[in-house]
């Protein structure tokens, strides 16, 4: 025990280290007592801090570690303040429906009004059918596509976006509220008149003859205006009678009155509370009716009979 306490106080003295260069600065260090660090050089252990230090540093740690989390998350927005912003997907999805809309409603208002049905389904029902009959039809596009020109498959598949234009048309364009009694009525009365006004304007005045006349109407029944397609197809009606009187199908008195109606509600009401969408609705109706036959022909040479059950003859109630 003597001779391991001995050999420890020998490992203790500076002069025993194991290179005399070690020996030499540690005898110097000791000698000499602490030496004071440099600029460039730090202690080996900090210095403690004193207590204002202390509380100072202790105040400002929490700062510190919220400002090296970035992605923390934001604190929420006190009561009274503004109110969070709407989720932008429903203002994507809005702007996507009317985008389709739009695309197949004008070829639905180039449709004669000769051709042209009126809706009596339901939207909803309707596409559920349609959307079903597409997916049977087209379980094999390689196949397919060699058997069908490419115009006629690319339509078929395009089925289900159409009828969504008509669900779109039958729930979203409505007016912003009921319309008074008044005005409701005489949407009724241009909803009556405005396809025979317009199937006898387009047989006494061809689309290519005036095609400014038919552009104005096109887009006034694709924006839920029948009004104003009655006022403008009515007005050429008038212009030209004296031309037109002996072979169009309704009586100067049938324009007029179909004339004034437009007019009072044009004079009378703004857009949003005149909004009709019954003409554009049956015009996608009937441009989705033939477009439809078109997949059952196709469908009976994939499927023979057993095409009626994916496929069925009526969409909706005619």
């Amino acid at each position: 025990m003597t001779r391991a306490r001995d050999d420890l106080e020998a490992l203790r003295d500076p002069a025993l280290r194991s290179t005399p260069l070690e020996a030499e600065s540690s005898a110097q260090s000791t000698a000499s007592g602490p030496v004071e660090p440099g600029p460039e050089q730090t202690s080996g252990a900090p210095e403690a801090p004193s207590p204002a230090e202390a509380e100072r540093q202790g105040a400002d740690e929490p700062q510190q570690a919220g400002s090296e989390r970035p992605e923390a998350a934001e604190p929420a927005a006190p009561a009274g303040g503004e109110p969070p912003q709407a989720d932008p997907r429903a203002r994507g999805d809005e702007s996507l429906d009317r985008e389709r809309y739009e695309r197949y409603a004008m070829p639905a208002s180039d449709l004669p009004a000769a051709n042209v049905q009126a809706f009596r389904g339901d939207a909803a029902g309707v596409l559920a059918i349609v959307r079903r009959a597409v997916q049977s039809v087209t379980r094999d596009p390689a196949r397919h596509r060699r058997r069908l020109p490419k115009s006629r498959f690319d339509t078929i598949r395009s089925l289900p976006e159409l009828a969504m234009a008509l669900d779109h048309a039958v729930t979203r364009m409505q007016p912003e509220s009921a319309p008074p009694p008044e005005v409701a009525e005489r949407l009724d009365q241009i909803y009556e008149a405005l396809r025979p006004t317009l199937a006898a304007a387009e047989v006494c005045f061809p689309r290519g003859i005036v095609p400014e006349t038919y552009g104005i109407v096109r887009r006034a029944l694709v924006a839920g205006d029948p009004a104003s397609a009655a006022a403008t197809i009515t007005n050429l009606i008038l212009d030209r009678w004296g031309h037109v009187q002996n072979r169009i199908s309704i009586t100067r008195d049938e324009v007029t009155r179909v004339n004034s109606t437009a007019k009072w509600l044009l004079s009378n009401t703004r857009p949003p509370e005149r909004l009709d969408s019954r003409d554009i609705r049956d015009r996608l109706w009937s441009l989705l009716r033939e477009r439809y036959e078109q997949l059952r022909v196709i469908a009976q040479e994939v499927s023979g009979d057993d095409s009626r059950e994916y496929a069925p003859e009526r969409l909706a109630a005619d």
